[in-house]
């Protein structure tokens, strides 16, 4: 018998994939049931509505994952910021994790709860980020930080290939420290 984590795991791993090609609120629960390849059912005994089978997939379609990682690495400063830029430009460079990450960052006009739950774990890493790389966190830094992300967003999104990758992470790097 599987383990209840391995059996929710599979569900949301085929949620991200039939939510990256239908849109999170195009796509039906009976659509991510086949591609698990368990029962409508069994979705719900995981996650009690689709929304909170959204919220874990917006979730996980962030940098959550690599930020959370990088900062348990001990790296401080540009070490840690060209870390997280590295890993961020690997992640997305998938296209599914691309459609993923921008469904979860529009999410908030559609849905203002789910939304702000993101936001607020967000900027709770992005306050850790800059307590790491800078030494404090005031308005400043979080401003660097959400320069530095957003530079990032803007060449996983466009796929910026005229600019190498390292020259462009090392400019970002430059322009925030």
């Amino acid at each position: 018998m599987k383990r209840r984590g391995d059996v929710r795991n599979k569900i949301v791993e085929a949620a991200m994939q039939v939510f990256a090609e239908r849109g999170f609120f195009n796509a039906t629960t009976d659509e991510v049931a086949r591609a698990a390849g368990v029962s409508k059912g069994l979705i719900f005994w995981y996650f009690r509505r689709k929304d909170d089978l959204i919220k874990e997939v917006a979730k996980r379609s962030l940098p959550l994952d690599i930020i959370s990682e990088c900062l348990c690495s001990g790296l401080k400063g540009r070490q840690l910021l060209r870390r997280i830029a590295e890993e961020y430009v690997r992640k997305y460079s998938c296209d599914t994790n691309r459609s993923l990450l921008f469904q979860a960052l529009s999410i908030r006009s559609t849905h203002p709860t789910i939304g702000k739950e993101i936001s607020e774990v967000c900027s709770t890493l992005l306050d850790r980020v800059a307590e790491e790389v800078y030494g404090s966190v005031d308005l400043d830094k979080r401003v660097r930080m959400r320069i530095f992300f957003g530079a990032l967003l803007c060449y996983a999104l466009s796929g910026v290939e005229e600019v190498n990758r390292d020259f462009y992470i090392s400019k970002v790097i430059e322009i925030v420290m």
